[in-house]
């Protein structure tokens, strides 16, 4: 059993566009859910960019936990990190998670991959919010934060000299959301499609017409209204949320716009 076993026991995969679809995808695992299939779908044209994912698995083969990284000019975040690689999610199955360094294993594998590929170092963007994983763990992995933006900080592990990675300005990216209820994301989580599906169902029931952007690049991604980038609820300008919304969620936040 995966709890028995040290990670530093457990080999790292690198995952390529061929053996994708049978690796589960975060906190969705039924390849037939719609958001399931749009994430490998994402993943697939993310391949061709230089995305990478790394795997660890059990003895039969179930997912333990996965790191997806970009090369930092790809990066889904407003960040500018050109020469760096930059750490998009880090995500620990329940499994994963009763075997002790996970994290770290997954962690130190990029940073070697950074090295190895002559990057100035490995980025990424943190929140102790919802989110894919805690500040802590990366800080524990020799990274420092430089930046804060509302509740997300920017971390870097730099290996060599370099331009530094910053949060990009993104002050006037909301203008063009100003009026009505915006929903504004990428298939980037595979929990989106349910976000979007229960968004706009709820918005239909209230009589309030929801406009709905997909991201299709990481320049748009790089320019979205929240630090978050690939997920932004919008009412008049104002975001509602930066993590995706529930049924009930989105009820709640309607009922302090009325």
């Amino acid at each position: 059993m995966a709890g028995n076993r040290s990670a530093a026991a457990l080999p790292v995969e690198t995952v390529g566009p061929e053996g994708i679809w049978h690796c589960g995808i975060g906190c969705i695992t039924n390849v037939n859910h719609t958001g399931y299939r749009q994430k490998i779908e994402w993943l697939q044209r993310r391949f061709l960019e230089g995305l990478r994912y790394l795997l660890v698995r059990d003895e039969r083969g179930k997912p333990l936990g996965f790191l997806e990284y970009v090369p930092g000019e790809h990066a889904w975040r407003p960040v500018d990190a050109g020469g760096w690689l930059f750490v998009h999610c880090l995500w620990v199955y329940p499994a994963g998670q009763k075997v002790g360094g996970l994290g770290t294993r997954l962690i130190q594998a990029v940073i070697d991959h950074a090295r190895r590929a002559g990057s100035t170092g490995v980025a990424a963007v943190v929140s102790d919010g919802p989110w894919m994983a805690g500040k802590a763990v990366f800080l524990k992995n020799g990274f420092r934060e430089i930046a804060e933006a509302g509740r997300f900080q920017l971390v870097v592990h730099r290996l060599r000299e370099g331009v530094e990675v910053r949060f990009r300005d993104i002050s006037r990216s909301m203008a063009r959301y100003r009026r009505g209820l915006h929903l504004v994301y990428a298939p980037q989580c595979p929990m989106f499609p349910t976000s979007v599906n229960d968004v706009s169902r709820m918005a239909a029931e209230h009589g309030i017409a929801l406009n709905v952007r997909i991201l299709r690049s990481a320049r748009e991604a790089q320019r979205a209204p929240s630090y978050y980038g690939v997920y932004n609820l919008i009412w008049n300008g104002e975001l509602l949320s930066d993590h995706y919304v529930s049924k009930g969620r989105f009820n709640n936040l309607l009922r302090k716009l009325a």
